[in-house]
């Protein structure tokens, strides 16, 4: 029985849960530091517009997934997925991809 309870426990602390309010300061602050690490790192003027929707897994630290809407200095705004760990009170930019959103057309042509 304790075996069983182990796996139970383990398997729901390595998934992903919904975030309930992206406009919590915390996450906001996460997504700010992604746009601005990211801005840095690639040298552009970007700007946070908001948080659309995010998760979160909690392992040895918590990994944060977010859809971020941004503004680039001069450019209309766009979508990114971004992952964001924060472990020792430290985030850590993994990954900032725009989010590419497929046509009908395009799925008709394949």
């Amino acid at each position: 029985m304790l075996c069983l309870l182990s796996a139970v426990v383990t398997i729901e602390a390595g998934g992903w849960a919904p975030i309930k309010d992206v406009e919590d300061l915390h996450v906001r602050e996460v997504a700010q530091y992604a746009v601005s690490e990211h801005g840095r790192l690639k040298h552009l003027q970007l700007k946070l517009d908001k948080v659309v929707e995010g998760e979160t897994q909690k392992d040895s630290g918590i990994t944060y997934r977010l859809v971020l809407t941004v503004e680039e200095k001069g450019a209309d705004t766009k979508d990114y997925t971004v992952v964001v760990v924060e472990e020792n009170a430290k985030l850590h930019l993994k990954s900032f991809k725009k989010v590419v959103i497929k046509s009908e057309s395009s799925h008709r042509a394949m």
